[in-house]
Order: structure tokens, then C-alpha cells, then sequence
């Protein structure tokens, strides 16, 4: 899955997790998810570049979704063309809000973001623009601001979930707002349905540029 098929990451990481407690609807989603992999056993999976100096980073979050009440992250680099790099996983922490979950899995993904950062600049390649995109406004003025922006809700948080404001002052990555209907991160926190998730789906396995997402965001602006 990892090395040819990021498209079926979100369904394997719920099956891993009930291997020794599946029951008859795990067994349902199995064959699902073969069935699936029989009718698209040709797409390929592309990866490239419209930079190599540029880095994108999705980042999401699915509040509380699981028995133990902990949240879904999930994440993807890319340089522009497809996938570098993707992840669907529980949240290491229970947290009370949606806003919580979000800034948790941002400080919990952004590592993968920062190696690829400096992976590149040891090849010789110095990164102009590291970006991570979230839907969650709220979240990145946290990230941003740190406990400025925390209310009396919020101050409970612990503050190792805030270095990701260090590293926003150090201009090693910026963050950007970007709707949740063409959130690519979005489709590792949750099964996605219909035209969703065949949209996001082609971005993912690089079938699509990035820069498309760029402006599905600018056109909805205008």
C-alpha cells in the first residue's frame, strides 16, 4: 500500500487495528477493499514535481471518532505531482475540541514535512516555499500565535503542541487556509463517498497537478 497504492491507506489503517478482534463487517470491508483493487488493478501511481524547491502539506483531522474517543490524523507531502509521502493514523492523545485535534495532528505530522525540508536542502536543493495547508481556522491562529490565541477553553493545552510556533517564526513552513471539500488530508481521516472522494483521489495518486487545487481555492474566492 505504502510503496504503489496511497488511495486504500485510510481503510487499511482501520483493518490493522482489528486483526486480533475483527469480526463479519471487517471481513465485509475486506472484500471491499480487494474488490476494489480488482477493478483498478492498472492505475498507476505517480509521483513528481512541478518543483523541487517547493513543499505542500495537507494536514487533517476526524474529532473523536474512535471507541477510545481519540481522534484521526491525517497528512500528505507532495512536491506537486502526486504523493512523496502519506499517512492515516490515530491521535497519540485525547483532546476536547475539534480545534484541539487539529493543532495536536499538525504538530504530530509536521516532522514528516520538516525532513523532507532539510532531506532536500542536503541534496543541494534550497526550499523557497514550505507550505502546510489546514480547513481549521481557528487551528492555525494556535499555530500561529501560540497561547494568544488560546481561550480559557484552550489553556490546557500541553505546550509541547506548540512548537510548531517556533518553527512558523522561523520561517521553516508557513501555513495556509484551504476549505475542506478540497482538503487532500481529508481523505485519510475519513471513507469518503461519490465524487469527493474520486476527486481527491486523482490529486493523490497523481493523476492531477496540485497547482489544480490552488485554483479550485482562488476561483472560489473570487
Amino acid at each position: 500500500m505504502k510503496r504503489g497504492r496511497p488511495d486504500i491507506e485510510t481503510s487499511i489503517s482501520f483493518l490493522m487495528k482489528r486483526v486480533s478482534k475483527s469480526d463479519h463487517d471487517d471481513w465485509k470491508k475486506l472484500r471491499r477493499i480487494i474488490g476494489f483493487l480488482k477493478r483498478t488493478i492498472e492505475d498507476v501511481r505517480i509521483i513528481g514535481a512541478t518543483s523541487i524547491t517547493e513543499i505542500m502539506t495537507f494536514v487533517d483531522s476526524s474529532y473523536a471518532v474512535h471507541d477510545n474517543m481519540r481522534s484521526h490524523t491525517g497528512g500528505l507531502v507532495s512536491f506537486g505531482i502526486g504523493a512523496a509521502h502519506t499517512r492515516s493514523t490515530t491521535s497519540k492523545i485525547n483532546v476536547k475540541s475539534a480545534t484541539e485535534s487539529e493543532l495536536v495532528s499538525a504538530s504530530e505530522y509536521l516532522p514528516y514535512t520538516l525532513w523532507f525540508k532539510h532531506f532536500m536542502e542536503e541534496q543541494g536543493y534550497k526550499i523557497k516555499d514550505n507550505v502546510l495547508y489546514q480547513d481549521n481556522k481557528s487551528a492555525i491562529l494556535m499555530e500561529i500565535n501560540g497561547r494568544n490565541s488560546c481561550t480559557g477553553n484552550s489553556r490546557h493545552i500541553n505546550i509541547r503542541y506548540f512548537w510548531m510556533k517556533d518553527r512558523i517564526d522561523n520561517k521553516e513552513v508557513r501555513v495556509e487556509y484551504l476549505p475542506t471539500h478540497i482538503m487532500l488530508a481529508d481523505y485519510f481521516t475519513k471513507p469518503l463517498q461519490g465524487s469527493q472522494f474520486r476527486l481527491l483521489r486523482e490529486f493523490i495518486m497523481g493523476w492531477r497537478p496540485l497547482s489544480d487545487i490552488v485554483l479550485l481555492k482562488e476561483n472560489e474566492s473570487k
